[in-house]
C-alpha cells in the first residue's frame, strides 16, 4: 500500500514538473518559434518514416478540385464492401433507386493497387466563417489523405491516380441518364447543332432476337473496341469503329443500335443526312459530338443520293492529281464543293482527317437495300463489321417467346424449328403475334404456328 502511494507521489511531481515546462516555454518561445519547431520535428520524424502523405483537398483555390471528386466516387464504388470502413455515410438523390455508399468524416478505408497497399482518410473540418467574403464556401472543409510507402511512391502517383480517373469517369458514365440527340436544320444559327432528349430504350443483347452465338461475337468486339485505348495509339489509328447493320425492314437494326448503347453506356447521335445542306455543316456537326458516343445513320440508302456509282452512268471525271477516290467522290449530279452534301464528305466524315476530331466513337449505319450502297463506302476503316440482320431463325424466336411468354414453347418445338425456317418472317411480325396472346401461352403458340404455316405456304415452301 506504502509502496503505491509513493508511485502516485512520483506521477504527480512528474506532471506537475511536466506542466512547469510547459508554461515556462510558453512564456520563454514566442508562438510563431513554438509553431516553427513544431514543424521541424514533425518533418524529423518523417524522414524516419517508411510511409509518405499526400492531400487531395475539395477545392483548388476557387475551384473545386476534380481529383477529389473522382477519389470520393471511386471509394465510395467499394466502400460498402470493404472491411476496412466502419463508419459509411448514406446518401440518394431526388428520383432515384440508388443509394450511395460514401466515407464518413474522419474515417479511413484500404485499398490495394497491383499488390501495392494504400490508405486513405477522409478528413473534415470546421472552416472559419469569413463574414466579408461573397463567395459561397462550404462550411466543412474537406479532404482526403493518401498514406502510401516510400517505395510504392513512382507507382500510385504514375498510375494509380490515372487509375482512380478512369473508373470514375466510367461509374459517372453508367450513373447518368443517357441522352439521344438529333440534328435539324437551322439549329446551328440558333447555337444548338443538336438536340438532345433523354435515352429510354429498354432494349438489351438479352432481349434482343437473334442467333446467341452471333451476339456474343458482337458483344466481344464492342468490349475490345471499348478497352482498346492502347492497342488504338500503338497502331496508329483512330479510336472509332464503324457497323454496317443490313437486312429487311422489322429485323431488329434500330433495336441492335439501341442494345449497343445500353451495353456500352454510350450516347447516340441520331444524324439526319436530309438536314445537313453541306460537307462543310456535317463537319461541324462531327466536331461537336463528345467522345463514347454512337453516331447514327439510319436508312442510308434512302438519306441522301450515295448510290452504287459502278451501277450509275458515270460522267466524266474532272482532271485531277488527287487521290482515285477524290475525283470520283461526288455521287452523280453533285457539286464538287462544299455547297452541297456528297459522297466524298460521307466519306472524309467517317474515315477522313475529321473523323479523328476525337476518340472513342461508333458509327452505325443501317439499310435495307445493301446493294444501292457504293462500295467505298462498305470498306473496311469506315464499315469495320458488317452484320446481316436477317429472318427469324429458331434460336431468335425462343428468345422471342421467353420474352413475350416466359417460355420457349418446348411442346411444339419440332413444330415451329420447322415451320420458322420456311416462313421468312421477321422478328417484328412474331412480336406482334405474341403481343395480341401474350395472357394465354398456349394459345399464342399456336396461332404463332398458324401464321408461320401460312407464310410458308404463301412462299410456296411448305407444301403448298
Amino acid at each position: 500500500m506504502a509502496e503505491r502511494k509513493e508511485s502516485w507521489t512520483s506521477l504527480a511531481s512528474l506532471l506537475g514538473t511536466l506542466a512547469f515546462c510547459q508554461t515556462f516555454l510558453q512564456l520563454l518561445l514566442p508562438p510563431e518559434l513554438r509553431l516553427a519547431s513544431l514543424k521541424f520535428l514533425t518533418r524529423a520524424l518523417r524522414c524516419f518514416s517508411s510511409h509518405c502523405y499526400f492531400d487531395v483537398a475539395e477545392m483548388d483555390g476557387v475551384n473545386t478540385n476534380e481529383l477529389y471528386n473522382a477519389v470520393h466516387l471511386y471509394l465510395s464504388s467499394f466502400a460498402s464492401t470493404s472491411a476496412s470502413a466502419s463508419r459509411l455515410s448514406l446518401t440518394r438523390a431526388r428520383n432515384s433507386s440508388v443509394t450511395t455508399f460514401g466515407l464518413s468524416s474522419n474515417d479511413s478505408i484500404a485499398d490495394v493497387f497491383d499488390g501495392v497497399a494504400v490508405h486513405w482518410e477522409h478528413k473534415a473540418t470546421q472552416r472559419q466563417p469569413q463574414p466579408s467574403s461573397r463567395r459561397s464556401v462550404p462550411d466543412e472543409k474537406r479532404g482526403f489523405t493518401l498514406r502510401i510507402k516510400k517505395r510504392d511512391k513512382d507507382l500510385i502517383l504514375n498510375s494509380y491516380l490515372d487509375h482512380i480517373m478512369d473508373k470514375a469517369n466510367d461509374i459517372r458514365r453508367n450513373n447518368q441518364e443517357r441522352l439521344i440527340y438529333t440534328n435539324s436544320r437551322g439549329s446551328e444559327s440558333r447555337g444548338r447543332p443538336w438536340e438532345a432528349v433523354p435515352f429510354k430504350h429498354p432494349s438489351t443483347f438479352d432481349t434482343l432476337a437473334m442467333d446467341p452465338e452471333k451476339k456474343r461475337d458482337i458483344m466481344e468486339d464492342l468490349r475490345d473496341f471499348a478497352a482498346g485505348q492502347a492497342f488504338y495509339q500503338r497502331t496508329g489509328r483512330a479510336w472509332k469503329r464503324g457497323y454496317l447493320l443490313y437486312g429487311p425492314p422489322g429485323t431488329g437494326k434500330s433495336s441492335m443500335i439501341a442494345a449497343m448503347a445500353n451495353f456500352l453506356g454510350y450516347d447516340i447521335y441520331d444524324l439526319e443526312l436530309t438536314e445537313v445542306p453541306s460537307n462543310s455543316e456535317l463537319r461541324k456537326l462531327l466536331m461537336k459530338t463528345s467522345s463514347k458516343s454512337i453516331i447514327v445513320i439510319e436508312d442510308i440508302d434512302c438519306s441522301v443520293n450515295l448510290s452504287n456509282r459502278s451501277k450509275a452512268p458515270k460522267a466524266p471525271p474532272p482532271q485531277s492529281y488527287s487521290a482515285p477516290d477524290a475525283s470520283n467522290a461526288a455521287s452523280g449530279g453533285e457539286d464538287w464543293n462544299n455547297n452541297t452534301m456528297t459522297l466524298s464528305g460521307l466519306l472524309n466524315f467517317t474515315d477522313g482527317l475529321w473523323s479523328c476530331c476525337g476518340s472513342e466513337r461508333i458509327f452505325v449505319f443501317t439499310t435495307n437495300h445493301i446493294d444501292k450502297l457504293d462500295l467505298a463506302l462498305l470498306r473496311s476503316g469506315r464499315m469495320d463489321v458488317h452484320i446481316c440482320m436477317s429472318y427469324c431463325s429458331y434460336p431468335a424466336l425462343k428468345i422471342l417467346l421467353h420474352n413475350y411468354l416466359g417460355s420457349e414453347g418446348e411442346a411444339a418445338a419440332s413444330e415451329l424449328r420447322e415451320a420458322v425456317e420456311k416462313a421468312k418472317m421477321t422478328p417484328a411480325d412474331i412480336s406482334e403475334v405474341l403481343i395480341k396472346k401474350r395472357r394465354n401461352r398456349e394459345k399464342a403458340v399456336s396461332e404463332l404456328l398458324e401464321v408461320m404455316k401460312a407464310r410458308a405456304e404463301g412462299n410456296g415452301e411448305y407444301g403448298g
